[in-house]
């Protein structure tokens, strides 16, 4: 994974990680150093180092007249994270009856733009079952980037497991060759039913359809209904395509 993209989803945007990248390679440093070395101006350097201080990624020492900050070690960021996710279990059964309250609802959504789309699929790594894709590869790992390197990381059993139709295609062949494995296989769709332009996602009780090409948007179907009509439709191209 890109350490940007790695820090991204830690809450920091561009200029907070090329400043704590600088202050982590440089030691206790001025403001001016760590300016200089980040490539961010000196006036906004010491704005996004006061907003570093308070998310904990630095700390400061006051010398007189100067003052110093230190990159806190990378360890320490793993171990905040981590009592992040502790503190998240705790209360997570009483999110989750929350949400089950609502979960029978029929409930559409709608995300806009690449930066969101990956943001649709983020439940479908939570939801016990069968997870159910299909689309043709190239154009959904173009969008679908970060979904994809989950899909690769998410450790599978029987009580959560991935069947995917992928295009036949050398790519297809390639990505069905390197991912096939216990509860996650891959078929490809023959190429009488291409071209396959959507990304559809069936998992728990939601269908994602997602525009692949020009505007880039998902629709979320929360709806049992729909779900098991999705599945069925998926189950009879599985029956007829290549393993």
């Amino acid at each position: 994974m890109d350490i940007l993209d790695t820090f991204k989803n830690l809450g920091l945007n561009q200029k907070q990680t090329a400043i704590y990248l600088a202050a982590l390679e440089l030691g206790q440093a001025s403001v001016g150093h760590i300016a200089l070395k980040s490539g961010v101006k000196r006036p906004t350097c010491y704005v996004v180092l006061t907003e570093l201080e308070q998310k904990g990624f630095v700390s400061k020492l006051v010398k007189k007249d100067t003052t110093l900050y230190t990159a806190e070690h990378p360890k320490k960021l793993l171990t905040e994270a981590e009592l992040q996710v502790k503190e998240l279990k705790t209360i997570m059964p009483q999110l989750e009856s929350l949400f089950r309250k609502s979960d029978e609802k029929p409930r559409v959504a709608i995300y806009e733009g690449k930066e969101q789309l990956d943001i649709a699929y983020d439940e479908s790594f939570t939801v016990k079952g069968e997870i159910l894709y299909m689309s043709t590869l190239k154009l959904s790992q173009e969008v679908f980037q970060k979904t994809f390197r989950k899909m690769d990381l998410i450790p599978l059993s029987e009580n959560y497991k991935m069947r995917e139709l992928v295009d036949e295609s050398e790519e297809g062949q390639k990505y069905m060759d390197r991912v096939k494995a216990n509860f996650r296989n891959v078929r490809m769709i023959p190429k009488e039913f291409l071209p396959f332009e959507v990304d559809i996602g069936i998992f728990g009780n939601k269908v994602l359809i997602t525009s692949l090409k020009q505007e880039y948007f998902t629709v979320s179907i929360q709806s049992p209904q729909i779900n098991q009509a999705f599945r069925m439709l998926f189950e009879g191209l599985w029956r007829i395509s290549k393993e």
